[in-house]
Order: C-alpha cells, then sequence, then structure tokens
C-alpha cells in the first residue's frame, strides 16, 4: 500500500520541481555564528545548539579561524564571525550578503537525522527542537558543525555529497567547492574528503541513521585518501573536552573497507519525498499532507521489512541446535 501512495504523490507534483534549486530544512538566521553568549533557558544542561556555537566559537576554532569549504580567513567583526574573500580569492555566486557572514554548518544536514522523527512532519526544525530532546542532542553535536560562509551553508543545503562532473567554479578560480543543483550534488575539496566521511561515519554510529551503499562506497573512499591530519585531531580533542566525546575515527583513524560497513539503502521514495518537502510552501495543503502520511506509511512498512531481514539472516547463520536424545526404553513403556 505504501507504494501506492508514493506513485499517487508522483502524480500530483508538478516535472518542474525536478531541478528544484530551493532546498529548505535549514534555518538561516539560526546559523549564524555569533560570539554572543546564549541567553539562559529553562533547558540550559540540555543539549542546546546556541551553546554549542558559541563554544565552538570561542574554544573550538577560536585560535583556527579557517572556513570549512572556501578556506577563508575569517575574523570577528562585532559580535559576529565575517570571512575575509581576499584571503581565498571568494566571489559570491549570487547571494553577496549572506556570503559575508560565518555560518555554523551541519556536515550532516538536519534535514537527513531529523525527517524520520515526528516532530518534523510536525513542524520541522524548529519544532523538533522545542519538542525532542534526542532532536537537539543531534543538531547540537559539535563534531557536525563547521564553519562555513553563509552562501555557501545556503547552497549546500541538505544536498547530499557526490562527484561534481567538470570543474565549475562558481565562487572563485581559488574556491574548489563545487554544487550542481541540477544532479542535486555537492562537491567539497578534496583537503576536507576525510573530515567529511569521518563526520557522517560517526554521525552514523553514534545516531543510528542510514547510509546509501553509493555514499558508504565514496566515504570509504575518502577515508582513505585524506587521512587524518593535525588539526583535525586537535579539533577532536577540543571538541572531546568541550562536549565530553570523541569521534573514534578520527581518535583510532584506520584505513576502512566497505565490507566492514553495513549499508542501508536510501530508495527513490526518500527522494522524492525530499522534493515535496523543500517545496511544499508552494504546494496545495492536501499534497504535502497526503504526501507526508504516505512517507510515513512507508517508512513504517520499510522498517518492519528490513527487520524480517535481519531476522531471517540471523536465523539462517546460527548454528541449529543438537537433536534431542531418544527417550530410553523403561519398564513402564508400551513395547512398540
Amino acid at each position: 500500500m505504501p507504494r501506492y501512495f508514493a506513485l499517487l504523490c508522483c502524480l500530483a507534483i508538478p516535472s518542474a520541481l525536478a531541478e528544484t534549486t530551493d532546498y529548505t530544512g535549514d534555518l538561516p538566521d539560526e546559523d549564524i555564528a555569533s560570539l554572543e553568549a546564549p541567553a539562559l533557558t529553562a533547558r540550559s544542561l540540555d543539549y542546546s545548539f546556541s551553546q554549542s556555537k558559541w563554544g565552538l566559537a570561542q574554544k573550538v576554532y577560536k585560535n583556527h579561524r579557517l572556513a570549512f569549504y572556501s578556506g577563508c580567513q575569517f575574523r570577528a567583526q562585532q559580535k559576529l564571525l565575517a570571512p575575509d574573500w581576499k584571503s581565498c580569492g571568494y566571489q559570491a555566486r549570487k547571494n553577496p550578503e549572506r556570503a559575508k557572514r560565518i555560518e555554523w554548518e551541519h556536515v550532516v544536514p538536519a534535514w537527513v537525522f531529523g525527517h524520520q522523527l515526528k516532530c518534523w512532519q510536525q513542524g520541522g526544525r524548529a519544532h523538533c527542537r522545542d519538542t525532542n530532546a534526542q532532536f537537539r542532542q543531534m543538531e547540537a553535536d559539535m563534531h557536525n558543525l563547521v564553519p562555513a560562509i553563509g552562501e555557501l551553508n545556503g547552497d549546500r543545503s541538505n544536498l547530499p555529497y557526490g562527484m561534481v562532473k567538470g570543474e565549475p567554479r562558481a565562487y572563485g578560480a581559488k574556491v574548489n567547492m563545487e554544487i550542481d543543483f541540477k544532479t542535486r550534488t555537492a562537491e567539497p575539496p578534496d583537503q576536507v574528503y576525510g573530515d567529511i566521511a569521518r563526520i557522517n561515519f560517526y554521525m552514523r554510529e553514534r545516531y543510528h541513521f542510514s547510509l546509501s551503499s553509493q555514499q558508504l562506497q565514496l566515504f570509504t573512499a575518502w577515508n582513505n585518501l585524506d587521512p587524518v591530519d593535525a588539526w583535525e585531531q586537535q579539533r577532536n580533542e577540543l571538541i572531546r573536552q568541550a562536549q565530553g566525546n570523541d569521534n573514534p575515527y578520527v581518535t583510532h583513524y584506520q584505513r576502512l573497507d566497505t565490507k566492514n560497513l553495513e549499508p542501508v539503502q536510501r530508495d527513490w521514495v526518500d527522494e522524492l519525498y525530499l522534493i515535496i518537502f523543500n517545496q511544499r510552501a508552494n504546494l496545495p495543503y492536501f499534497v504535502f499532507a497526503f504526501a507526508t502520511l504516505g512517507y510515513l506509511v512507508y517508512l513504517q512498512y520499510r522498517r518492519s521489512r528490513v527487520k524480517k531481514q535481519k531476522t531471517a539472516t540471523s536465523t539462517a547463520t546460527t548454528t541449529p541446535t543438537q537433536r534431542k536424545k531418544p527417550r530410553s526404553t523403561s519398564k513402564t513403556d508400551k513395547p512398540q
């Protein structure tokens, strides 16, 4: 039945959505890197994205002010952090105002670890932050946060990482961050390949979300091509001191083999719902509501299917129990 829901949703979507470039799910004003201490709240002991941003700016990146994708230096400008375009040859592609500020980029987008939660279906990222402690922990995890020029953060949004054909340099000849909006792919500079891979492996293991087999292979290759460097080790230790846990893929770095990691396939239904979600403001309400209902039913169906497959596999590999010994004949047994 879930497949019929997804098919009906597909028929209700204009074909123009196939090449959309409007990927929501991020809150640009919330992502701004600020040096101002967060206000105390009732959840001051709980995980807080605002507290993590402040800790990253004041402690982790205090003496390493380089933007992640561009390599631009950044500096304090009043209460905010601002990039120095000249230090890396940055040129704004479309949004120069947003490009004038540093934002905290979720390497694993909030949409990826949030969209299967019920709170996300009811109100998106802001609603999850207000109502779901698990989401607050994932959103605030410092290991998943890096400083990025605001325009790059916005352009990448929740696009998956991959390889982009050619060498388009939309942000300046020296900035090797490539985004293909038609194929919905973001390719970072090769000097952060491994950083991205190890962050994804960490988030996957800690919060139990899935990576497609394609992403799993890509990140395994990136991890092997770009080993841990001195800054990544230092960053890992500073975050451990601030947050209380490390990234084991950095602390105990080793080359990986995809055979040692279990892939979970992300299928076309996920991709379809992502398009619908990103365009929900431009769609009739009943289309988005119907699509959300169908997607939730499909997720439940897929979980039960995966569970059955794992059960069948474990049953097949379990050593069969020994046969019971035949009952010995006693005096009370009747002759056969």
